[in-house]
């Protein structure tokens, strides 16, 4: 039996800090508009065709959403 010990070093760095306010501020208040990135939406029915669309990179989708609520999509 052959055993390998390997040493990992791993570093985290957190860059969020003090971002989320800033972030919801912009959205809230009108100044960034990130519906154009949903470029698909699907019901939680078409859950499947979603995924594979969203893993499907030469189809050019940005961000599939899947949702529950039929009325959202068109």
């Amino acid at each position: 039996m052959l055993m390998f010990f390997v040493q990992i070093q791993l570093k985290f760095i957190n860059r969020y800090r003090d971002t989320w306010p800033a972030g919801i501020q912009a959205l809230s208040g009108g100044i960034l508009n990130l519906d154009a990135l949903v470029t698909n939406i699907f019901p939680l029915e078409r859950a499947v065709e979603a995924m594979e669309l969203a893993g499907d990179v030469s189809m050019g989708s940005i961000k599939v959403q899947i949702v529950d609520q039929v009325d959202i999509v068109p």
